[in-house]
Formats: C-alpha cells, sequence, structure tokens
C-alpha cells in the first residue's frame, strides 16, 4: 500500500510573456515546450528601481541543463549563454536571492510535467574567448526548500515511519511509503541538526524486521519517500503499467498503457522504451571485499550489563531463477569475515532495541544493492518511470557471432538470459543538449543474475507479445 499525501509547496508563478497580436512567435514558445525545458532565473530582493524580476532563457542560449535525482535532495545544473546580456549585471546573484525555475513537460497526458523552484548554490562566469567578450555561464542550485536548512533542538516520541512523515508534513513537503508502519518506537533526538541531516540520521536507525532495509529521498514532486526497499526488490509488481509514447503514430494513438518495461531492441528506438545507451558496471567482487562476505556487529547493552553479538543478515531476492552473485563453493566465502564491528554501548531506555542492528542493516544491504549498475540513457522521456522502483528489462545481445548456437538462433531469440529481468531505479536525471535534445539518464541496480530469464518460466519477452 502507498501512502501519500501531496505537497503543499507553492513554486514561483511564472508568466509567459505571449504577444497576443504575434499568434507565430505564441505557437513557437508552445512548440518549443515540447523540445526544450523552460528555464526562468529570478531575482527575490531585487534593489534596482524599477526592479528587475528575472528573464526566461533562451531556449538557443541553452548548452545543457541537467536536473539531477540521485541524491536525498534534487538539483540543477545549467550551463548557457546570455544573448540577452543579463546575467552578468543585472541578474548577478547575491547570497540566497536567485532563483531557477524549471518545467519539463510531460509527453503524455497520464503523467505529471515536473515543476520545480531551486535556490542558486554556484554561479560561475566563464569568458573562453580572448578576442571577444562572449560569457558562458555554469550554474547549480538545489531544491528551494529552507526549512530543510533549518536546525534545531527537538525530540519527537513515535516511530521513524511517524517521526520522518510529521517532518515532512511540517515542512510543507508531501509523504508517501510502500509501508505502513515501522517497528522502532522511541524518542528521535534531534541535537540541533538540519532537519536534512535529522530526516538522515532517523533513516539511519529505521527499522521494520531483519528482512528489511530502508531509504529516504524527496523526488521531483517535493514528496519525501520512506521506502522498504526489499518489497520492492522482492515482490516487482508485475503487470505495473505506464505510457509508452511514439512520436511516429498518430497524437490519438500515443496515449498506450503498456507494462513498464525498457530495452535495447531496435524495434523500439522510436519509443520512451528504448534504451539508446548504456553503461554496465558489474563490480559484485569489489562489493563483497569491501563490506565483507559475512558481518558480525556487536553492542553492549547497558541495562542488561550483557554484551550481544550477531551475524547481519545479508537479504536476497526469492525466486529460482536469480542466484547470487558470489561463489559459495570458495573457502573465501566463509572465511572472509567482518567480526569486529562494534556499534557502541545501548541504553534501551533512550532507544528502540534494534537499533544498533538498523544501522548496519540498513548500510550492509544498500552496499549489497550496488554489486551491479547499470547506467541507461533514453531519448526520448519516459515520465513513468519512479525513483525506488522496480522494472522489467531486456538487454539483447549486440552480436551473436560468438555465441556457442550463434547459427540456430535467430535475432529475437538473441537476448541476454543473464542481465535480463528486473531491475531497481536508484537515480532519474533528466538533460537537455543543444547538440542532442532531451534524454533520460536512469541509474538501475540489482545483487542477482538471472539463471536462465525466458525460459521455463512465467517470463515473456515484450517484444515477442507485440509482435504477436
Amino acid at each position: 500500500m502507498i501512502t501519500i499525501i501531496p505537497s503543499k509547496i507553492k513554486t514561483k508563478v511564472l508568466i509567459f510573456d505571449l504577444n497576443k497580436s504575434n499568434t507565430v512567435s505564441t505557437d513557437i514558445l508552445v512548440q518549443s515546450l515540447n523540445y526544450v525545458p523552460f528555464l526562468y532565473i529570478s531575482k527575490l530582493n531585487d534593489t534596482k528601481t524599477p526592479p528587475i524580476d528575472g528573464t526566461t532563457i533562451d531556449p538557443k542560449d541553452v548548452i545543457y541543463v541537467k536536473l539531477h535525482n540521485s541524491k536525498f535532495v534534487p538539483e540543477i545544473e545549467l550551463y548557457c549563454e546570455d544573448s540577452k546580456g543579463i546575467l552578468f549585471n543585472d541578474l548577478y546573484p547575491f547570497d540566497h536571492d536567485t532563483l531557477i525555475s524549471i518545467f519539463i513537460k510531460s509527453n503524455s497526458e497520464l503523467t505529471m510535467p515536473i515543476r520545480m523552484d531551486f535556490r542558486v548554490t554556484e554561479y560561475e562566469t566563464i569568458k573562453a574567448n580572448e578576442e571577444k567578450n562572449i560569457f558562458k555561464y555554469l550554474i547549480k542550485g538545489i531544491l528551494n526548500v529552507d526549512e530543510l536548512h533549518y536546525s534545531n533542538y527537538e525530540s519527537n516520541n513515535g516511530t521513524s515511519f511517524d517521526v520522518i512523515k510529521k517532518i515532512a508534513l511540517n515542512l510543507n513537503l508531501g509523504f508517501a511509503s510502500n509501508v505502513e508502519e515501522s517497528n522502532d518506537k522511541m524518542k528521535w533526538i534531534n541535537p540541533q541538526n538540519t532537519y536534512l541531516e535529522y530526516i538522515r540520521n532517523i533513516t539511519t536507525y529505521s527499522f521494520i524486521s531483519e528482512d528489511s532495509f530502508l531509504w529516504t529521498f524527496i523526488d521531483f514532486y517535493y514528496n519525501v519517500n520512506y521506502i522498504n526497499v526489499q518489497i520492492e526488490l522482492t515482490n516487482p509488481i508485475k503487470n505495473e503499467k505506464g505510457t509508452m509514447t511514439d512520436p511516429q503514430i498518430n497524437k490519438n494513438d500515443e496515449e498506450k498503457v503498456v507494462n513498464m518495461y525498457l530495452t535495447n531492441h531496435r524495434s523500439f528506438n522510436t519509443t520512451n522504451q528504448y534504451i539508446s545507451k548504456f553503461n554496465l558496471v558489474n563490480q559484485s567482487f569489489k562489493v563483497n571485499l569491501e563490506k565483507s562476505y559475512m558481518m558480525r556487529t556487536t553492542w553492549y547493552n547497558k541495562n542488561k550489563n550483557v554484551v550481544f553479538k550477531k551475524q547481519v543478515k545479508q537479504l536476497e531476492t526469492d525466486g529460482d531463477n536469480l542466484v547470487q552473485l558470489y561463489d559459495e563453493n570458495s573457502q573465501l566465502f566463509t572465511k572472509n569475515v567482518n567480526d569486529e564491528y562494534f556499534s557502541g554501548k545501548m541504553d534501551t531506555d533512550n532507544v528502540h532495541e534494534n537499533y544498533f542492528m538498523a544501522k548496519v542493516l540498513n548500510k550492509y544491504n544498500f552496499d549489497n544493492l550496488e554489486k551491479m549498475k547499470l547506467i541507461v540513457t533514453l531519448n526520448r522521456i519516459n515520465f513513468s518511470i519512479k525513483r525506488f522502483q522496480s522494472i522489467k528489462v531486456e538487454i539483447y545481445n549486440p552480436d551473436d557471432m560468438f555465441s556457442r548456437d550463434a547459427g540456430t538462433k535467430k535475432p529475437i531469440d538473441n537476448i541476454n538470459t543473464r542481465l535480463s529481468g528486473y531491475w531497481y531505479v536508484t537515480g532519474i536525471n533528466y538533460v537537455y543538449r543543444r547538440s542532442g535534445g532531451q534524454e533520460q539518464e536512469i541509474t538501475l541496480m540489482r545483487r542477482d543474475l538471472s539463471l536462465n530469464y525466458g525460459v521455463g518460466n512465467d517470463e515473456k519477452s515484450d517484444f515477442r507479445a507485440i509482435k504477436k
């Protein structure tokens, strides 16, 4: 069950300066929103007379803009020119007085557009040409929610689920979760940290069970997401729907609702499901060496005057068609054990009984998730994809000439059965480049390889289904 309370954050009102007598310029602006994000830079406390509220960034001035959502808080990076000649003087930022506003139009009637404001944190002016006075600007910003950076002394009684939800709503942020409660009731103390740090610290010690691990982040719609990651990994929604768009078909036919799916098969190359580029990193051995194949944590319970030692549970993905990325038969697997991790001294009158266990469990299993990383690029934005959801991915081999059964395989059967399957979305970046248009970068992770994807189980290739 997903609990969603929408955000109450009010973004800056953007006024489109349209010339009613010039329908051509109006049409050009409206059409440009299909291809270029709308960007607006404004000063909040302009001292000039008359004041200059701000300016749109001309689409032809945008070299690239990147909207990041791979950390706790969304960020923006803009690299642009300034044909209006206003960024170096009139809108040059002071400390905490300049906003970058962005609007990204959705390519579907069934998904929400992105509308966000960011406070400028870095403003770099670059004069690259000695002969010409042409400036370029690299501007970076962080999500415009000042209250996240307020520090306070306070304490809140309740579970981590309840307290994070309370903080989010007090900051006018929304709240979303795939659980209804956590099992960690205590008094959560904030010793004058910012609310951003407070939420992170609470997440570190959040606990549901030894079969769970948790993560929090803020999405593009100003919602704090409190996620039990193991639920999404173990029980992916196999019939979860999304929209498929294809510019080569009529507008009325664009709104096709299909199963969530990504592939590098060229038959999808005009849709928003097509992986145009990808970078696959297998670092399973490296991750296992850094975190150890087995870990035991030790802590001292003051109340009982007892030292506890417990093995940290390495969570796996259920299913007979998956294999963990380690060699169980090696002696390294049984002898590479971290038995010296001391969590500290615990007073159970002040914290929940799994306080130290939660910290190690959450980190150990999130590190384990980074064994396989697949960074894919879609050259058409897919607004149906959300962070921290599982999504079906089918990877086709680029060339089958060296395969054992290359002579008998057909191109349609040339699927990589080890890499295909469900991957977990941990980051989504939207990118516009003047030289290449709009792109979407998606970071996918998994801790397992498929044994024989698409053979002897219920998974069917979407490509085959569509062809049929």
